[in-house]
């Protein structure tokens, strides 16, 4: 069994400050939020896509919803269209900048699980064919703090692309596919489908 080595989670813990939700705050949040090539956010009115600042394993991204949600069906319609429509747009990046490689989505909420915010969030990163680490492996947290010390284990697999760099290289993937892209903005522009904004943001900050 392989597990990947993420230094960037020494300085997390797993005891949240009391004053605010963590995905509250609008400033870190929007720090964190991934962009188009033109600088403008990939989000929605109800959803933004975020890179993690304390990433567990390659390409570690998160959907996550503006509003202080913590309860698995409590969100609206519109929100649930918004969150799908964000999660269709992030899983496509990833399978652009990692190459022949798939996508897996989850979620952990609730008491009993391994989340330590108590607002919801989906999990998008890619599954590479090279990826010793898939589905319930990856879920069941395989990674290390200690580069050196083994856990269960035989060796550490790095990550390539985190927090920023991984954000940059995203964006890329965007230029890269820019008229795609803008053709299917002209076709959403039609529905004028409440939440379903992402294009429409970006089309506003050029």
């Amino acid at each position: 069994m392989a597990y990947y080595y993420t230094p960037f989670r020494k300085k997390y813990s797993r005891e949240q400050p009391n004053t605010e939700c963590v995905f509250c705050d609008e400033k870190a949040l929007r720090a964190q939020t991934i962009k188009f090539p033109d600088g403008a956010l990939i989000e929605n009115d109800y959803y933004r896509w975020i890179f993690n600042m304390f990433p567990k394993f390659e390409g570690h991204t998160m959907v996550v919803p503006k509003r202080h949600v913590t309860e698995l069906g409590t969100e609206s319609a519109d929100e649930i269209i918004a969150r799908e429509e964000l999660i269709t747009i992030a899983a496509a990046a990833l399978k652009a900048l990692y190459p022949r490689s798939g996508v897996e989505i989850f979620i952990q909420t609730g008491e009993g699980s391994e989340s330590s915010i108590k607002h919801l969030h989906w999990h998008v990163v890619p599954s590479q064919p090279s990826d010793p680490l898939r589905g319930f492996d990856k879920l069941g947290m395989f990674f290390t703090m200690e580069e050196a010390k083994p856990k269960l284990l035989i060796f550490p697999v790095p990550i390539k692309r985190a927090r920023h760099q991984l954000s940059k290289a995203l964006t890329k993937t965007f230029k890269a596919s820019a008229p795609r892209r803008e053709k299917k903005h002209e076709s959403s522009r039609d529905g004028r489908r409440k939440g379903n904004k992402t294009r429409v943001a970006q089309r506003k900050h050029k």
